[in-house]
C-alpha cells in the first residue's frame, strides 16, 4: 500500500524559502494540496505553517480545509462543472475558468449564496487544452467584468 510520509522540518524549511523568495518579489502564492487527499493533520500543518491559500481540483478537499481554517483562500483549479456549482461557491473562494456559461452559472450561485466568488480566467496558449483565444479574451473579460458576485481577480494559463 502507498503512504505519504511528511518531514515538518523539511517541510517547514521548504516553506520559509518560498515564503521568503515569493515575499520579497512581492509575489502572492499558494499550495496545491492535491497530492494530501483532504487529511486532515497534513492540512492542519500546513495551515499551523501559515499557508493563507490552498488549491485544489476536488471540492471534498477544499471543504475539508475551510472546516479547518475558514479564512484559508481556497482556490478551484479545474474548470466547475455545472453539477459542482453549488459547491464551488460554498468552498472555493476562487475558481479557474474557460467558459462564459460556466461564468453566469457561478455569477448566479453566488448571487443566491450572497457570496462574491473569484475567478482567473485561463487562456489558451497553443496547445488548445483548455482557455479563451487571446483575440477573444477582451471581449470575454468585458462581459464577465459585468457580472454580479464576480469579481476578475487575474488570467492564468497552462504551460506544460
Amino acid at each position: 500500500m502507498a503512504y505519504l510520509k511528511l518531514y515538518r522540518d523539511k517541510l517547514h524549511s521548504n516553506f520559509e524559502v518560498l515564503r521568503r523568495m515569493f515575499g520579497n518579489a512581492g509575489i502572492e502564492w499558494g499550495v496545491v494540496t492535491k497530492l494530501l487527499c483532504g487529511n486532515r493533520k497534513y492540512l492542519q500543518e500546513l495551515v499551523d505553517l501559515g499557508v493563507s491559500e490552498m488549491h485544489d481540483t476536488r471540492i471534498s478537499n477544499l471543504k475539508a480545509i475551510k472546516a479547518i481554517s475558514p479564512d484559508v483562500q481556497t482556490v478551484y483549479i479545474k474548470p466547475p462543472a455545472k453539477r459542482s456549482w453549488e459547491n464551488v461557491i460554498r468552498y472555493a473562494d476562487v475558481s479557474f475558468n474557460t467558459e462564459l456559461a460556466t461564468i453566469r452559472g457561478l455569477s448566479a450561485e453566488a448571487v443566491k449564496q450572497g457570496k462574491v466568488h473569484k475567478v482567473i480566467i485561463m487562456v489558451e496558449m497553443g496547445d488548445l487544452r483548455e482557455g479563451v483565444l487571446g483575440e477573444d479574451l477582451s471581449d470575454f473579460y468585458a462581459k464577465v467584468f459585468e457580472l454580479p458576485n464576480i469579481e476578475i481577480i487575474g488570467i492564468g494559463t497552462n504551460l506544460n
